[in-house]
């Protein structure tokens, strides 16, 4: 059902390319996307406007207290869907554990149907591993848990192949979690240079990057210092500006 419900929203935008007079895309690689498609209208790139003031919300008091813990957390949000490649997180997880950090945890936070292949394939890698104790699904979550978890985050670990803009990227940023992430699709022009891009999957490879993230100081006050500057770009006065600018521009 999902597939087909993209098939069809991927024939409106087909069928728009000779209509619109202008378009905004949130990512360069969106931008691409509709270049691809035949749009030869004016098309400028503004970030997703972004409610920040709403993370300043207390987290849940519940979930703080049940994860409350000294082992090193490593979050990922969003839906449990192939595109997401929560396994490759699983699998660098895994290394990191085994060769870096026994006293450590992993949170996949995130809606799944428990009839649902790609999740039961995931419980399955999972359980072969052993590590049915060390890695949580959380399955859908209200805003404050998912407050709670960006609180509770060591690092965020993103292996996406797909995605538009990624929000949780800068909900990462807002909490301080230092990012490393897969280079694909529009991660790096959400990232803008900040985080830690990584360039293949190699799991051996993403644990040691890791592992040094976790244990240099100097390294992980670069991140977050990078991070918190890019996340500059996506606040309310900043984005409200340079969309007032690009529709003035195009009126004109």
């Amino acid at each position: 059902l999902i597939r087909e419900i993209n098939e069809w929203a991927m024939e409106g935008v087909r069928f728009l390319a000779k209509h619109a007079d202008y378009c905004l895309a949130d990512s360069n690689y969106n931008k691409q996307e509709l270049l691809a498609y035949g749009y030869k209208c004016p098309i400028d790139v503004l970030p997703i406007l972004m409610p920040l003031e709403d993370y300043t919300a207390k987290p849940d008091a519940k979930v703080l207290k049940k994860l409350q813990s000294d082992k090193t957390t490593l979050l990922f949000t969003g839906r449990i869907a192939p595109n997401k490649c929560q396994q490759d997180v699983i699998r660098t997880f895994y290394y990191y554990k085994k060769y870096y950090n026994p006293n450590s945890r992993l949170i996949l936070a995130g809606s799944f149907k428990e009839e649902n292949l790609y999740y039961a394939k995931l419980k399955r890698y999972v359980y072969e591993l052993g590590m049915e104790e060390d890695i949580l699904f959380t399955g859908h979550t209200k805003f404050a848990s998912i407050l709670a978890y960006y609180r509770m985050a060591d690092a965020f670990v993103c292996m996406s192949e797909h995605e538009g803009f990624c929000v949780p990227l800068v909900e990462a940023m807002l909490f301080d979690v230092p990012i490393l992430a897969y280079n694909s699709s529009a991660i790096p022009d959400t990232l803008g240079g900040a985080g830690l891009l990584l360039q293949d999957k190699n799991p051996l490879e993403a644990a040691a990057v890791l592992h040094r993230l976790m244990n240099s100081q100097e390294l992980r006050k670069s991140v977050i210092a990078g991070q918190q500057k890019r996340l500059d770009t996506f606040r309310y006065q900043v984005v409200a500006k340079t969309f007032s600018e690009l529709l003035q521009g195009f009126l004109k």
